[in-house]
């Protein structure tokens, strides 16, 4: 991999150091804001998905939109941007990549390299890949789970599921490298001396006074600006018109006031789609035992329009989130929509006493916290928690 001084290779590395050293612009200012705003986004995303309450998940989905935006605009700058911003300067073959592991385990880099070296190329374009799939992994999760975002006409829950298992992955990856790569910008700064933050910042690096430059090609903006609006034009109109659609997972529910007056007399009436036609069938020929209550409904013709009613829209007829989860049920309490396992993971972190404030009073009431509870898409931004005092 090491090279004579007087024949530089096309990334501007040269193997022979100097104590002398000479400041030039290396990184322009379009790069430099992706980077920092990309740094920004994911740990806006991170936080939104992984630390804060869910009902931050609109931020979230802002932080995945403007991801999109950054990954098409370096893609597009890496051919139009700077000389050290343009995707061939640090494109590397298999050899160098191994020479430059190589020096790194020896803990002795020889080579230097004005832009990005080896390894850190392979981890741009890592990057750049795994950040990819995450954003179009949880455009899909938002579509055919959330049954939101341009998607929800065309996706399913089963394809949102499934994207949701990709989405996790991917994340649980993008961490694993964020680590590796401080790691090697550490350890470059500690082997090599160069403020390798500060270059990001204010564009110049300081390099080997011998160390040779490529030839500076200056950025083409305009150029940059027209493939991205022809890349964003046709896929934004896909998108647009995909959005028009109707989400695919939601039915739309009749109110019944009988329904309401008659369940709601003792408790908020539960949406239909949260339990499955069957259960609800089975619920309403066993009211004399409804949960340790006896709620028989003496007028005939009332249990057969509420029956006809809950099983018209009953869980197997919707194909959202809730519906799906819900369709899980504990076999010693089939009928309980607070004792089933999704019920209880997602609200196993709530104080019981939470359930004792008055805009809740108990755990049925979902309405007490999801705002959107009577359409049946119970969406995470919908939730508002009540903060008043206790009865």
């Amino acid at each position: 991999m090491t090279q004579d001084a007087d024949k530089p290779d096309v990334h501007g590395s040269n193997d022979n150091r100097s104590d002398e050293k000479r400041l030039i612009k290396v990184w322009d200012l379009p790069t430099r804001l992706f980077h920092w705003t990309l740094v920004a986004m994911v740990v806006i995303g991170y936080l939104t998905g992984w630390v804060f309450a869910e009902n931050t998940m609109g931020i979230h989905l802002w932080a995945g939109y403007v991801t999109v935006f950054l990954l098409i605009f370096r893609l597009t700058w890496g051919l139009f941007g700077s000389e050290y911003s343009r995707l061939e300067t640090f494109t590397f073959t298999p050899t160098h990549i191994i020479g430059h592991l190589k020096e790194l385990a020896t803990l002795r880099p020889v080579s230097h390299y004005i832009g990005h070296n080896p390894t850190g190329s392979l981890m741009v374009f890592g990057l750049l890949f795994v950040l990819g799939t995450i954003t179009l992994s949880g455009l899909m999760v938002l579509g055919g789970e959330e049954n939101q975002g341009p998607l929800a006409g065309a996706a399913t829950y089963a394809m949102g599921d499934l994207a949701a298992t990709i989405h996790f992955s991917f994340v649980l990856l993008l961490i694993a490298m964020i680590v590796a790569h401080i790691g090697g910008v550490y350890m470059e700064m500690k082997l090599t001396g160069e403020e390798l933050i500060k270059s990001m910042i204010t564009g110049f690096k300081s390099i080997p006074a011998n160390t040779p430059e490529l030839v500076n090609r200056k950025a083409r903006p305009i150029a940059a600006i027209i493939v991205m609006l022809a890349v964003m034009g046709p896929v934004g109109s896909v998108l647009w018109a995909l959005s028009t659609m109707p989400p695919s997972g939601l039915v739309a529910l009749e109110p019944n006031d009988t329904y309401e007056t008659e369940c709601g007399d003792c408790h908020l009436p539960f949406h239909p789609s949260l339990l499955s036609t069957d259960s609800w069938t089975k619920m309403m020929l066993n009211l004399e035992n409804h949960f340790g209550d006896d709620a028989t409904l003496y007028d005939e013709a009332t249990a057969v329009e509420i029956t006809a009613y809950l099983t018209k829209f009953g869980g197997d007829k919707w194909d959202t989130e809730a519906s799906n989860r819900f369709n899980i049920v504990d076999p010693k309490k089939p009928y309980q929509i607070t004792a089933t396992p999704y019920w209880i993971r997602k609200h196993k972190d709530v104080n019981p006493d939470f359930f004792k404030l008055k805009k809740v009073g108990i755990k049925s009431n979902c309405g007490g916290c999801h705002q959107d509870h009577y359409s049946g898409s119970f969406n995470d931004q919908s939730i508002k928690i009540p903060t008043e005092k206790k009865q």
